[in-house]
């Protein structure tokens, strides 16, 4: 045959697919043909591969005995497109395809001429986009062991299905790795995008290779039954490899060892190691193979890679992830490893990076922190062949996260935020004149029916790293007050940053909100956080790590993510626990009188008194006079915190603070009391105290309630600035509280101490003037008082002659008695 003809027969044979109005004879005399699909699209790329099986009816002579029938008008089979949807496993994302097979398609007998309208469906081939990597088949419900990807599509082989089998549909799931939008290009048949060509093989005990219908997957709208998504296995526990990063060697140009100022490379050391517990999950992962490993890296030049001493092929993509930065994977395929392969102390893994012009090696980093907001260190994914089992994590330096507090849990075992119940938000900032406070919004999705994560588990605790330098300064607060003290502040040292730890946390299905104030107005988390506090932590200020008793998690945020956006109207003031309807103070036997403070240059001392009124008065008890009566003051949140935080008020017991609600302590009806304590920063009234609570509350007063079993009186006190207060710490000693606890101490004018100190050394002057004037005085009075000294003098010209019935009066004999004569009068 000439070059020519064969040319006519390819265009006949294009024309006719496209039309798809042709028939194959088919040749029933040979058995388990060998088929080999070629797509339309492939066709037109190259017309010189017109396999024979696809020519049409029209050659005969070319399709002698290889021809089977492709008219898909001659076929009951046909394929619908249902959805596609996108999950993330394992750190990176899925698109899972779904798909109904059937055989609901007329076939027309006219066109039929092997015999295909009644045929099995042994095999069905999916023009599948070449560029993505098939990762999981689901059949029917279950996994489809016989699906291999290859150059000519997805096979779906071993159905050996009946036209009655497929009337009632079987669900096809195709999965697929990364973010896809269609699963197939473009069809020559019906070059519409999201359609997928698909050729379904199959034929009669006679001929098993007699038809080959070629169509394109209908969108349809199909009620079938919910199928199980893919789910590669992430979790640890139930895989058998890990990555641990061993740190980072500067190397020269000669490449030897240097200094990180010397450095032309840097040698990015890993160890591929196996856990010591492997438990079997859905997927049998425990005696996987391992086929390739992805690291996230930045956009660092890499100029080599090896494994266990070996150089390795590597290569590096990009991928954009849906709601997440585009990040660049480093891919060490062809691994094909055992967890057996390993040894006792695991296979190095080593990244050659070489140093750009003019950069520093101390500021560059491979691993990728800034791709994904909720994650640090160098993340990787370790995936088997099949890509079911995928174990994934942080590789970190084993000094690498500073130990918890002591009495706190600890786990060891780092995972994506992704991959857990656990999540920590950075939701609020609300800043005044005189202090900044900071809310974080912590999450636990943990319900009683179990959670969709690899890790559902509940907070035991979590930590927020903090600026050493205002470490002392923080107030801590807590939405339930039952919270109140359950957290630890830490200086820090020369290894390990400050840090504030919250004892507790979420369980189950619910959150809890936690607050960091500041002593000053107008800061950020630059001003709270501890920078470089762990690793990955990047250009971002703040660092935190969510614990569970198993695994914890690293999050890392900035003013960026805060959720309340500053200039939000604020919720209205909480009501719920005040009087419903209060009778005025000045009604009331039990009264809250005008406060005084003292604001100094870094603190501010308050005294809130309460006094029965005075005897005879006309006024209604709030309580029958042997029960105690409430006083509320309503102080703001930040000042609750400072309360809570560093204990320096006054009754120390009996005193229930909220920051919702300020404070409450019970008190006599008959006596006096006060509440009194310090507070950091140079603060006046109206910001210890909530403002607005109420229409008729005055500006810069405090709303005050005393509440009893007889009525409810509600005040508003205004505050008296008295420089007389201060504040002392006294330790008592072990025989009441333990010498080691500072206990508030009562507020003493700084004069009573003068005074005092005054009339002690007025008194030793006295004595000793007076013992010096009579020994040198010529008088022979003897009823003559002594000479005394003023209590306000310190110098002898001050002294003055007085007498006082309380003078030590001493008698010395004068000269008339034989004494000796004065100076001066001998």
């Amino acid at each position: 045959m000439n070059i020519a003809s064969m040319g006519t027969y390819v265009v006949l044979a294009v024309c006719g697919l496209l039309l798809a109005a042709a028939g194959v004879t088919a040749e029933h005399s040979l058995q388990g043909l060998e088929f080999t699909p070629r797509f339309t699209r492939l066709l037109r790329q190259d017309l010189n591969s017109v396999p024979s099986y696809l020519l049409p009816t029209g050659a005969p002579s070319l399709c002698a005995t290889e021809c089977c029938q492709s008219d898909s008008y001659a076929s009951p089979y046909g394929l619908f497109s249902i959805s596609n949807t996108q999950h993330a496993y394992g750190g990176r994302t899925y698109t899972t395809f779904n798909f109904v097979l059937h055989s609901n398609h007329t076939c027309s007998s006219l066109l039929d001429k092997a015999s295909c309208c009644t045929a099995s469906a042994d095999t069905v081939w999916v023009d599948v986009d070449p560029t993505l990597k098939v990762n999981y088949v689901l059949y029917n419900g279950t996994r489809l062991a016989s699906a291999a990807q290859s150059q000519y599509g997805l096979k779906l082989g071993s159905l050996n299905l009946t036209v009655a089998q497929l009337k009632g549909g079987i669900p096809v799931a195709i999965t697929v790795e990364g973010a896809a939008d269609t699963l197939c290009p473009p069809s020559g048949l019906v070059p519409l995008p999201g359609l997928c060509e698909l050729i379904i093989q199959g034929g009669s005990a006679a001929n098993p290779s007699a038809c080959c219908p070629n169509t394109v997957a209908v969108s349809q709208s199909v009620s079938v039954p919910e199928t199980p998504i893919f789910e590669c296995l992430a979790s640890s526990s139930n895989n058998r490899f890990k990555l641990v990063f061993d740190g980072v060697t500067p190397i020269s140009s000669q490449f030897t060892s240097t200094s990180m100022a010397q450095a032309a490379f840097l040698r990015y050391n890993f160890r591929l190691v196996g856990t010591s517990t492997c438990t079997e999950g859905i997927f049998k992962c425990c005696n996987a193979q391992l086929a390739y490993v992805n690291l996230k890296v930045t956009d660092l030049p890499i100029s080599g890679v090896q494994l266990g001493g070996i150089s390795f092929n590597y290569s590096t993509s990009s991928w954009n992830e849906p709601n997440s930065a585009s990040y660049r994977s480093l891919i060490v395929d062809e691994v094909n490893l055992m967890a057996e392969d390993l040894g006792s102390t695991g296979l190095t893994l080593t990244v050659m990076v070489r140093v750009p012009a003019g950069a520093s090696a101390a500021s560059l980093d491979l691993c990728d922190a800034s791709s994904d907001p909720q994650q640090g260190g160098c993340s990787y994914y370790l995936h088997s062949e099949d890509g079911v089992c995928c174990p994934s994590g942080i590789a970190l330096p084993s000094a690498g996260v500073p130990p918890p507090p002591s009495a706190t849990c600890a786990p060891t075992q780092n995972v994506p935020v992704t991959d857990t119940s656990m999540s920590l938000q950075y939701y609020e900032r609300t800043t005044s004149a005189a202090t900044t406070t900071f809310a974080f919004l912590l999450a636990n999705h943990n319900p009683v029916l179990g959670c969709s994560k690899s890790y559902c588990v509940d907070v035991c605790s979590w930590t927020l790293y903090l600026d050493p330098n205002i470490a002392s300064k923080v107030a801590v607060g807590h939405e339930n007050p039952q919270n109140n003290d359950r957290q630890t502040i830490e200086a820090g040292s020369a290894t390990s940053p400050a840090s504030l730890t919250f004892n507790y946390g979420p369980v189950g299905e619910s959150t809890a909100t936690f607050y960091v104030t500041l002593p000053a107005g107008g800061k950020s988390l630059s001003d709270l956080c501890a920078r470089n506090a762990l690793p990955g932590q990047g250009a971002r200020p703040c660092a935190a790590i969510v614990r569970s008793t198993s695994v914890y998690i690293m999050v890392f945020f900035d003013e960026s993510d805060v959720i309340i956006v500053p200039g939000a109207m604020p919720p209205p003031p909480p009501l719920e626990q005040m009087c419903t309807a209060p009778r005025a103070m000045s009604d009331s036997c039990l009264v809250a009188q005008s406060a005084r403070y003292n604001t100094m240059s870094s603190s501010a001392v308050f005294d809130f008194p309460v006094a029965p009124v005075a005897a005879g008065a006309t006024c209604q008890p709030p309580a029958a006079p042997n029960d105690l009566a409430t006083v509320h003051l309503l102080l703001s949140p930040a000042t609750v915190d400072q309360l809570t935080t560093r204990k320096q008020v006054r009754p120390s017991t009996g005193l229930l603070l909220d920051r919702n609600y300020g404070a409450r302590w019970q008190v006599a009806t008959t006596s006096a009391a006060s509440l009194s304590f310090q507070v950091q920063g140079p603060l006046g009234i109206a910001e210890i105290c909530k403002q607005g609570v109420t229409p008729d509350q005055p500006v810069s007063t405090c709303v005050v309630e005393v509440s009893g079993d007889l009525g409810c009186f509600r005040g508003y006190v205004t505050a008296t600035a008295d420089g007389r207060l201060i504040w002392v710490e006294v330790s008592i000693s072990k025989k009441g509280v333990g010498a080691s606890v500072i206990v508030p101490a009562v507020v003493v004018p700084l004069v009573v101490v003068l005074l005092a100190t005054l009339v002690v050394m007025a008194w030793y002057r006295r004595r000793k003037g007076q013992q010096y004037f009579f020994m040198n005085s010529g008088s022979d009075d003897l009823d003559r008082p002594l000479a005394t000294q003023s209590m306000n003098s310190l110098r002898d010209d001050m002294v003055t002659p007085t007498a006082s019935t309380t003078d030590v009066q001493i008698r010395v004999p004068g000269a008339s008695q034989g004494g000796a004569m004065p100076i001066g009068r001998r």
